[in-house]
């Protein structure tokens, strides 16, 4: 997989692996980014129906187990196996810190977080919290370098646009608080994993870049989040026994998988794109994404007005100067 800009990752075998840069890698890093956006807000609504029949955390273990299920088939591949070599080389000769190798932990928090909050609030709303503390804190973890990509400065441009995202947020949740219908709790507990999948996107990118295979972040994500998923679940799962699974619809099973793509796509991007940019365009999918599926569910559908539309317009507007921002700061960079 290519970088922000050339670079070489161990091999297992002592040697390197170069991944070029492309002329196009931005572009496709701005639609992997779009794409990864529909998929969360998707699998917020699967997750949150599988909620919705079984107790919040054992839907989350059950949809954790799945992705990580299908994403550990991939150790037939002899590509995947090297890429895993590669990851551990780099963590034995400390050129990988063995903390990022813990993104996983947000992943788990989300889809935790994902089955208890979307059948109280719903996608839209979910998201917006999401997105909110992804936002501010994706111009911390930019900043300080946690990914592969050049650090980036935190320009007035920059500052300007997550605010703007951010303002975008409170005007779409608006309506609820003054009706006095608005659930705090899942949305605050959004709001601190939306902080913590900035980090994850960041080391994510860094993981991909010297395995070399984005498949092997995903697999690295899904067994460090379920082993934090056992660890805060066993109590309430274990003694509860085996739920009945008999009236769950077909269409909640995949949020695993979904997980699975969102992660690869997502660790690609963010290497071409950094945190703040990745982020602030997933915006426009998701938000865009979980205002449609908000409409077509009967419980969720009077919470969409046009104050929701209008902060739905504010991310994308969000979004948009970020992209411009950082291109102005490339191009000067580039003189």
């Amino acid at each position: 997989m290519p970088t922000d800009a050339s670079s070489r990752a161990p091999r297992a075998g002592g040697g390197t692996a170069r991944f070029g840069r492309r002329p196009t890698d931005l572009t496709l890093a701005l639609v992997a980014a779009f794409v990864a956006g529909v998929l969360l807000a998707v699998q917020s609504r699967v997750n949150g129906e599988l909620g919705s029949h079984i107790p919040a955390m054992t839907a989350a273990w059950l949809s954790f187990f799945i992705g990580l299920t299908a994403v550990a088939l991939l150790w037939f591949t002899a590509r995947f196996r090297s890429g895993v070599a590669r990851v551990r080389t780099a963590v034995r000769e400390r050129q990988l810190p063995l903390w990022q190798l813990f993104g996983g932990f947000a992943g788990g928090l989300v889809v935790a977080t994902q089955t208890y909050a979307v059948p109280l609030v719903g996608v839209a709303t979910f998201l917006i919290a999401l997105i909110g503390g992804q936002t501010v804190n994706a111009l911390v973890v930019d900043r300080f370098r946690f990914g592969p990509a050049a650090p980036q400065l935190i320009t007035p441009a920059r500052v300007a646009a997550a605010v703007l995202a951010v303002i975008g947020v409170v005007v779409a949740v608006t309506p609820g608080v003054r009706d006095g219908e608005f659930l705090w709790l899942p949305a605050v507990l959004a709001f601190v994993v939306g902080m913590l999948t900035a980090v994850q996107q960041a080391t994510n990118a860094r993981i991909t870049t010297i395995s070399g295979d984005s498949s092997v972040t995903a697999f690295i994500n899904f067994t460090t989040g379920s082993v934090l998923l056992v660890l805060i679940g066993a109590w309430t799962v274990l003694p509860a026994g085996v739920p009945d699974l008999s009236g769950i619809p077909w269409w909640a099973w995949p949020g695993g998988v979904l997980g699975v793509l969102f992660i690869v796509l997502a660790a690609w991007a963010v290497m071409h794109s950094g945190v703040l940019l990745f982020a602030l365009v997933t915006i426009t999918s998701q938000m865009g994404t979980g205002v449609v599926l908000d409409l077509l569910a009967p419980a969720t559908r009077d919470a969409v007005g046009v104050q929701m539309l209008v902060g739905v317009a504010l991310t994308v507007l969000a979004a948009a100067w970020a992209a411009l921002a950082r291109a102005r700061s490339r191009r000067r960079a580039a003189h």
